[in-house]
């Protein structure tokens, strides 16, 4: 019988699940999308930034609320506001309207990776953390792994419309499976917004990690989020072809997550954070040099034991910013990731209307 920590980690991994896929299906559908409405690769890359600055900017909100309201209370309506906000895209008739759901689905995704980790923090023991954090951001990417890749097929069989359907229903689902998590009892904020953010921000370990955060989402999500237009415009592959190759991202950061505890145990933090800085250097290089399909299957995977070598070290070292506190630091740590991310994102598209994919 599963202990109650598993089962947690199990139903929070739900709802990762479903934040991580509405977040990265439009990487391989993107190809399709602009197509759909007649717009260029570049015009139609709004959607991502769209998506990614207010799930960046919203995060540090949903932590506060999170440690002032309840950590389960406030997951319930985030990942209600999800499944409305992904339903709205998948009925969208414009390119801007798609935008504005787009805007509407990362206001209320923001928190649930966030709060998940902060309500692990709150429930498992200090020496179980990172193993649970590891499990839970396995779950997490799995769900970026298949959501490419069933982007890929709706995209490409289909319409791209039906990928966002699909995940409003599997949304819906999670919502109810969050109802078998009590209320968390552990209530810790008290002060204003900015006083806490002011001294979680400018804490010791605050002061290195979350411009850690900033710079890994701006080069490796800002990398990622046109991979699939990269494999589709310069490598020749169909959509289904670009969801099955971007969908070995999704699964490397699942091996990846079982392994991180295991490597940051051994060599430390620092050092597993370089090591992951390093792979992700070698799969843009090789996505530069070498535009071949083997080369790509063999750069995502690379990209994607990187990013979560990054990731899920910050993540646990924003455990220890503030003891009394885990919503907030953990919520920062996503806005650095994900509001760099849009700000990558968008950046890479100005490169691509001046210059090429290999310059980006």
């Amino acid at each position: 019988m599963k202990n109650k920590n598993d089962i947690l980690v199990l139903i929070l991994g739900m709802a990762g699940f479903v934040s991580a896929a509405d977040n990265w299906l439009i990487s391989p559908m993107l190809p399709a999308i602009s197509a759909g409405f007649g717009a260029s690769i570049a015009k139609t890359g709004i959607i991502i930034t769209a998506y990614m600055i207010p799930y960046g900017i919203m995060q540090p909100v949903y932590g506060f609320f999170s440690d002032n309201w309840g950590k389960t209370k406030v997951l319930r309506w985030i990942v209600c506001g999800l499944a409305l906000g992904t339903f709205g895209c998948a009925f969208a008739t414009s390119l801007w309207i798609l935008c504005i759901f787009r805007i509407i689905t990362g206001c209320f995704a923001a928190g649930i990776i966030a709060v998940s980790l902060a309500l692990i923090g709150d429930s498992v023991p200090l020496e179980k953390r990172q193993f649970y954090v590891g499990k839970f951001m396995g779950i997490v990417f799995l769900g970026q792994g298949l959501s490419v890749g069933l982007g890929g097929i709706f995209a490409n069989y289909i319409t791209w419309r039906i990928a966002f359907a699909f995940f409003a229903v599997i949304s819906i689902c999670v919502v109810f499976a969050l109802r078998k998590i009590p209320e968390n009892g552990i209530v810790t904020g008290g002060n204003n917004f900015f006083c806490e953010l002011k001294k979680v921000v400018f804490s010791e370990k605050g002061r290195v990690i979350f411009p850690l955060a900033l710079a890994a989402g701006f080069l490796l999500l800002g990398l990622y989020s046109y991979l699939g237009a990269y494999l589709h415009d310069s490598v020749g592959l169909n959509y289904l072809q670009v969801g099955a190759v971007v969908m070995f991202y999704g699964f490397a950061c699942l091996a990846a997550g079982s392994k991180v505890g295991n490597v940051s145990k051994r060599f430390g933090y620092k050092k597993t954070i370089i090591f992951g800085g390093c792979l992700a250097l070698i799969s843009a290089l090789l996505l530069a040099n070498l535009p071949y399909l083997q080369t790509s299957w063999i750069s995502v995977i690379t990209l994607g034991f990187g990013y979560i070598f990054i990731q899920s070290t910050l993540a646990t070292l924003a455990f220890d910013v503030a003891a009394e506190a885990k919503g907030l630091p953990s919520a920062l740590i996503g806005l650095g990731l994900f509001g760099g991310g849009g700000l990558g994102s968008q950046f890479s598209s100005f490169i691509l209307i001046y210059g090429t994919y290999k310059t980006l």
